[in-house]
């Protein structure tokens, strides 16, 4: 049987720390009171998902009486600064002092980013030193090469869950953030095979996200030969189209065909 967790994530540190080029663009649901959620969906072996909603604190002096009330409930926390800013590493000593204070023991992963940069103001002895003194749990670097692809950001999401569920044996991982849910392909297959072809019940949407960010290699060939036969089926012919049942099924489905869930 699959298992999905919902979980509360915080991210901090300076203006000028990165975080949102990391994220890719705007954050979801900005509000007037110092605090931007994001959804981000992690997808582990054949459907487990973590669903993370992100609480960006933003450093603005005026808001800052609000982030031990953001702060509560945190599973974890994504600590940012840039490497070519000594000014936004120093900053981080609050945020810790801030998280710790109010979420007590919880992961916290230190991500540096502009590590391309030829400006390097921060070097790797500040960081151990800062690392070993707070007793933070990962060290993670970003690029601005790094930032157009997920490579970097499945890697620190893979190991947030490791962190969080060690008991849990990862074999496929795959991190989904809101927005990707602009992808015209994504939205084209939910949208195409949100019924099951067999009892015609709505399929579930994390099983099908599950299956369309899939890297197991036989998952993604079976993924694209699906797409394209999407696109081939609007032009059927309509004497031949009524007796074609394009779909997937569902789990229950799945199981009584094949015998396993």
């Amino acid at each position: 049987m699959t298992k999905s967790y919902k979980l509360k994530l915080i991210s901090g540190g300076a203006s000028s720390s990165g975080k949102t080029s990391f994220l890719h663009g705007t954050l979801k649901n900005e509000t007037p009171i110092g605090v931007s959620f994001m959804p981000i969906e992690c997808f582990v072996n054949e459907g487990d998902s973590y669903k993370f909603i992100l609480w960006d604190l933003k450093s603005k002096e005026r808001f800052k009486f609000l982030f031990p009330t953001f702060c509560r409930g945190a599973s974890a926390a994504l600590l940012f600064f840039d490497v070519s800013n000594y000014n936004s590493f120093e900053e981080l000593n609050y945020w810790i002092n801030i998280f710790r204070k109010n979420t007590g023991k919880i992961p916290i992963i230190l991500i540096g980013t502009n590590l391309d940069f030829n400006s390097r103001e921060v070097f790797d002895e500040d960081i151990e030193k800062f690392i070993e003194k707070y007793h933070l749990d990962g060290l993670f670097f970003t690029s601005i090469q790094e930032e157009e692809d997920n490579t970097q950001k499945e890697a620190i999401f893979k190991y947030l869950v490791e962190k969080l569920d060690p008991t849990h044996e990862i074999f496929e991982f795959s991190v989904f953030f809101s927005n990707q849910m602009e992808d015209e392909h994504l939205e084209n297959f939910l949208s195409f095979f949100s019924i099951c072809p067999i009892c015609k019940k709505e399929n579930h949407f994390d099983y099908l996200k599950s299956f369309f960010l899939s890297k197991n290699s036989d998952l993604i060939k079976l993924r694209e030969r699906l797409l394209k036969l999407v696109e081939e089926s609007k032009c059927f012919n309509k004497r031949y189209y009524n007796n074609i049942t394009l779909g997937i099924p569902c789990c229950q489905c799945y199981k009584n065909i094949f015998g396993k869930s």
